[in-house]
């Protein structure tokens, strides 16, 4: 009975630690460089996430970046080891990663696999039926020569169609042309009915009187889709026949992109910015409100780089001004970059992104950083007081000036928010997480995940009917052993796959523990 209360005194003090100050957790842990994460929600399971990101991986003696996922079942509180995604040919690398849920809770998955000299490879899409466990063989939806010359696979952007019209289950995908193509240059997009699986003739987002122009050197296409089952798409624009002004233009489809109708989001003078800054944007279409949408952007028009958000309310037919999210002193020389958005399902919208008010220097050069939110509860029309994400300021470092550092993702349910994000606290580029309750501004914590070595985790914990045991593959043929609170072992289990099931449902209510080589776990049998 002593080592029963012990345990669980030592279970209560760590969950009541992780309410008591911000927690992030290391999710890649890898030894070299890991970018650009993209985190969804499954929206069958609140519970049921998945994490993927551009992490280094040795295959076939040489270090390749190679697309990586975990799933969480709980929550984001424990995390199945890490899976990679294939490459499709020798010398391949693998790039931005996007990830969708459709309404059933099937997940899509697409990335760039390529190689240049001589060019080849393209944009995959997987699909798994559990959650990210697992995924099953990518299928080639653009080819680096869809368009001649052009490459037109950067910035691979996945959404699917989650509503109830003809067009539900559709998916799509935007790209761009690679970024060392010459201009003049324009977006790309496709189209598949079939869950991925074949894609129709590569076409354009923009399009009429709405041209992207010889001037924009990445036209990026932003997309989303709304519930009312509209695809739609935001890109910047210079041609001054249309605008005297530089422009971001909205492509709205209602037909699967056979036709669009185009407005315009924002025109203004840009204004001068350091390009180390990421500028990257993002249209966020509203899941309980087929008239609501916005659009994220870095605008420096206060001098410094500000995070601002401009809101529809009629379907895209109409914008505000731009708003600005940040509330440190403007004009402070202070910067903010990499925004990401998403709405929950009640249409409250969060945003985030990296933030330097609290750095001692200015602009880009040595100036440390945090991860910062906001919420608005109408449509973004005005936002609470912004929220620290990372539980530490982070010193400058030169690497995030590289590429494969563009983005942040987040999602948000109910009052949950789940944000991913890349920083090098560490001394290396790796990826956090964090699970926040939005309204208070509460991180729990959660249970660090493990690297590529060999390591294992469970989940859900605590566990009712059966408990996840994901290993790595080279614990097959081990053994588990179960333990109960006195120390008792009461089952023993050889590992038969890198995935397995154990029976709970007999187990009595309490405190157990798995162990596996010299190591073990803790869970709870409610």
């Amino acid at each position: 009975m002593k080592s029963k209360l012990i345990a669980t005194l030592i279970f209560i003090l760590s969950f009541q630690f992780g309410f008591s100050q911000p927690a992030n957790t290391n999710i890649s842990n890898n030894i070299i460089f890991d970018g650009e994460p993209y985190i969804a929600v499954n929206p069958t399971n609140n519970q049921n996430m998945v994490a993927a990101w551009m992490g280094f991986k040795l295959s076939g003696g040489l270090y390749r970046i190679a697309i990586k996922t975990r799933a969480s079942f709980d929550g984001g509180t424990t995390w199945s080891t890490a899976n990679s995604l294939p490459h499709f040919g020798t010398g391949y690398g693998s790039a931005d990663v996007s990830m969708a849920f459709n309404k059933s809770g099937k997940l899509y998955i697409a990335y760039i696999d390529y190689r240049q000299s001589p060019d080849s490879g393209g944009v995959y899409v997987a699909r798994s039926s559990d959650g990210g466990l697992s995924w099953d063989t990518p299928s080639k939806a653009f080819d680096v020569y869809d368009v001649a010359n052009k490459r037109p696979i950067d910035r691979p952007w996945l959404v699917v169609d989650n509503s109830n019209s003809v067009n539900s289950g559709t998916l799509y995908i935007t790209t761009k042309p690679a970024p060392w193509i010459p201009l003049p240059n324009r977006n790309y997009f496709k189209v598949s009915s079939d869950s991925g699986h074949t894609w129709s003739t590569i076409a354009n987002v923009d399009g009429g009187t709405h041209l992207v122009g010889s001037l924009i050197q990445a036209p990026m296409a932003t997309p989303s889709v709304t519930v009312g089952g509209s695809f739609c798409a935001v890109y910047p624009s210079y041609v001054s026949t249309q605008n005297i002004l530089p422009a971001y233009y909205l492509a709205k489809s209602k037909d699967k992109g056979q036709t669009f109708l185009y407005t315009t989001v924002y025109a203004a003078v840009p204004a001068a910015n350091d390009t180390n800054f990421k500028n990257g944007y993002q249209l966020v279409a509203c899941q309980a409100d087929s008239n609501k949408m916005v659009f994220l952007f870095p605008n420096a028009q206060n001098g410094d780089d500000d995070i601002s958000a401009m809101h529809s309310n009629d379907g895209g037919q109409t914008w505000s001004s731009p708003v600005r999210i940040n509330d440190d002193s403007i004009g402070n020389g202070k910067a903010q970059d990499m925004v990401w958005g998403a709405y929950n399902e009640t249409g409250d919208l969060v945003v985030t992104w990296r933030d330097r008010r609290n750095a001692s220097a200015s602009g880009f050069w040595n100036a440390g950083y945090d991860f910062y939110y906001a919420v608005s509860t109408n449509n973004g029309q005005s936002f609470l007081a912004n929220q620290k994400l990372s539980s530490q300021f982070i010193s400058f470092d030169s690497v995030i000036a590289q590429n494969g550092n563009d983005f942040m993702s987040c999602a948000y349910q109910g009052d949950n928010l789940y944000t991913v994000w890349g920083d090098t606290r560490n001394g290396k580029m790796n990826i956090y997480f964090a699970k926040t309750i939005a309204s208070t501004n509460t991180t729990i914590e959660t249970f660090l995940l493990d690297g590529d070595e060999p390591k294992w985790n469970i989940f859900p914990n605590p566990t009712s009917e059966e408990l996840n045991v994901s290993v790595s593959k080279e614990m097959l043929g081990m053994e588990i052993s179960i333990y109960d609170a006195d120390g008792k072992k009461i089952k023993l289990i050889p590992i038969s796959n890198q995935n397995m099931q154990i029976r709970t449902r007999e187990l009595n209510g309490g405190i157990y523990f798995l162990k596996i080589g010299n190591e073990a776990k803790q869970f709870i049998k409610k």
